[in-house]
């Protein structure tokens, strides 16, 4: 239960907070009027915002996002109690860490009262004997790598200058600091937040700012934690926040919400696509063929109120927050899409979705399809239905439900779909498919190994959009379901050469090509047979040009690079994200703001995976990734 909140500031609240302190517990507290004071656990350092009148909300944004923080109350006669209380917690603090250090943030301001905005800038002012110390090379050093509308930023250190804001005495004097073996930094922040001239804020760059502004502060606190107190960390972002407040559970819900409300794939699939293929067959593939759709779930612009009615801006973590902003946009696009489908609109909202597909790709797609013929590459082994596919996922999630009982996803064998679909954490079989022998296991664990997994480990984690997926998470989730295939030594020529043949099919829809102008050039130009060049053109012309399908040759070769860059793949089945994700998730995975992922796919603990994906580590090429 939340402590009850205080409605006057007291000697006895002092004491109540540096008790929770001293007891490891967290506190966060309000403190009237406008302050508030946030310590998720016990750590050296505390930062500092004095407001003199009334409280800056985008000043008090740059550190509400830290582990430990105080906005002090903005009254005049509230400033001794807040002495004694930063007194009285540095105390508690020093006495389990040796050391601690408190940064104090204001804006900067010229004479005439007006802000100066040429540029990010920042004054770092420490005592002279301290200025040479790692923890302000650290903090200026880190400032100054930040960059805000194209420009770096500029750092000045100030030895021996004011370390307080114009108009407030030290929160401690120096000699009680030294008593106390406590640094003290102070920081003014130009704020280009805001317009000088007319007061008007500029959210989004404030936002840019707080995240940039979040890695300085921890890489300042890591630095003074290993030199000047007995404290430890591992990793500078360990000292991140790992609590958060009620804004981020309301935001994940209300985005998850409508994420769950509508399922794309199927919005955009056609029901009659075997019943369509058999009709242009008999047309002797001269008349193109005549989709049909289920009725969309969601009307799009109920979905994006609800989209845009999630508080974002009340998301205190800068990681957090641009996370969720990122899905905001995401959602906003899909949305739109399911409203284009069939109309003018559809093709470039898929394009600012997926991204286009560039030239270095068409030429590599070009190149494999040469490589890999249709007599070398098609398959033609042993087949079997969907029923014994079926039959043996069903043995794979049976695996993974003995590892975590919370994992109840079905195998489902469906009349309505002609390929293989995973739908919330279930496995969608079409019930006319069948399957050569050698595919099956890749594709299990494509589908079930990969994209079932990261749903299941998403939904083990405090918020919902990792089971749904961060932002433009189908690149890396299609791109690593495909190296899953290759680890299992599944990667045929012939898919291989399917999955180019669907870049190049992309490139013609973007460029303006007809159903029949994509399917001639794969039929004829390509060397694909009739049924497989309708196959990669339905799926890239349905509903309008659904673009998708290109992202699994470049989702893949983003994650040989995330391989041959030394990243670890086990980063990647925590949830459903982009590969550009996996800083973020390692950093919120060291805070302990998310869990270790409950399954791991078993593909990584068969013989071969070490050393194939050693082989990818040393510079394998993406043609022979193909077992032949």
């Amino acid at each position: 239960m939340a402590a009850a909140q205080p409605t006057r500031l007291t000697d006895q609240l002092i004491k109540d907070i540096a008790g929770r302190i001293a007891k490891g517990q967290r506190v966060r507290r309000t403190l009237p009027p406008g302050g508030r004071i946030h310590i998720d656990r016990q750590l050296p350092f505390l930062f500092l915002y004095r407001p003199q009148q009334t409280v800056d909300p985008a000043i008090a944004g740059l550190i509400a996002g830290e582990a430990s923080y105080l906005i002090a109350p903005a009254r005049v006669r509230a400033r001794g109690w807040t002495g004694r209380l930063i007194e009285r917690v540095t105390e508690v603090l020093t006495e389990s860490f040796g050391g601690f250090l408190i940064i104090e943030i204001w804006d900067a301001m010229d004479t005439a009262g007006t802000a100066r905005l040429q540029t990010a800038s920042f004054r770092v002012i420490v005592d002279k004997n301290w200025a040479d110390s790692a923890t302000v090379e650290r903090l200026s050093s880190s400032l100054a790598g930040i960059r805000v509308m194209k420009r770096n930023a500029k750092v000045t250190l100030e030895p021996g200058g004011r370390l307080s804001p114009t108009g407030l005495p030290l929160v401690i004097t120096r000699q009680r600091a030294r008593d106390l073996s406590a640094r003290y930094i102070g920081l003014e922040v130009a704020p280009i937040y805001r317009d000088a001239a007319t007061g008007e804020e500029f959210p989004l760059l404030r936002s840019s700012l707080a995240r940039q502004m979040d890695t300085v502060f921890r890489r300042t606190a890591f630095e003074f934690a290993r030199s000047e107190t007995v404290h430890r960390p591992l990793h500078y972002q360990a000292l991140g926040r790992r609590t958060f407040v009620r804004a981020v559970v309301d935001v994940d819900r209300a985005l998850s919400t409508v994420a769950e409300s509508f399922d794309l794939l199927m919005t955009v699939t056609p029901i009659n696509a075997e019943e369509a293929f058999r009709a242009f067959q008999r047309s002797r593939y001269a008349q193109p063929p005549m989709f049909r759709y289920r009725p969309r779930t969601i009307d799009p612009a109920l979905g994006k109120r609800a989209v845009y009615s999630a508080k974002v801006e009340r998301i205190e973590d800068p990681t957090l927050e641009y996370v969720f902003r990122e899905k905001q946009r995401e959602l906003d696009l899909k949305l739109t899409l399911i409203g284009e489908r069939e109309r003018a609109g559809f093709l470039p909202t898929a394009v600012a979705l997926y991204g286009n597909v560039d030239s270095h790709l068409v030429e590599l797609a070009a190149s494999l399809t040469q490589l890999f013929s249709r007599r070398n590459s098609e398959n033609r082994a042993h087949k079997v239905d969907a029923t014994a596919f079926a039959a043996r996922a069903e043995s794979e999630f049976e695996a993974y439900r003995m590892v975590n009982p919370a994992m109840t996803g079905r195998v489902i064998v469906r009349d309505d779909i002609v390929s293989l679909m995973v739908s919330a954490g279930d496995l969608l079989v079409g019930s006319g498919m069948s399957f050569s022998l050698q595919r099956v296991e890749p594709l299990i664990q494509h589908e079930a190994g990969t994209h079932v997994v990261t749903y299941w480990n998403g939904r083990a984690q405090p918020f919902r959009l990792l089971a749904n997926g961060l932002a433009n998470h189908d690149e890396l989730q299609e791109g690593l379901a495909v190296f899953a295939e290759y680890l299992v030594g599944g990667l045929t020529p012939a898919r291989l050469r399917i999955l180019a043949g669907r870049v190049l099919a992309a490139r013609t829809v973007i460029d303006g090509a007809t159903f029949m102008e994509t399917f001639l050039t794969l039929r004829d130009d390509r060397g694909f047979s009739a049924r497989m060049a309708y196959l990669i053109a339905m799926r890239v012309h349905r509903g309008g040009g659904f673009i998708k399908d290109a992202v699994y040759l470049r989702g893949l070769l983003k994650v040989m690079d995330f391989i041959k860059a030394g990243g670890r793949l086990d980063t990647l089945f925590v949830g459903k994200m982009a590969a550009e994700h996996a800083p973020i998730i390692e950093e919120l995975l060291r805070r302990k703001v998310l869990v270790p992922p409950p399954l791991r796919p078993s593909y990584l603990d068969m013989p071969d995976t070490h050393y194939r994906i050693e082989r990818v580590r040393q510079g394998l090429k993406l043609e022979e990734l193909t077992d032949r």
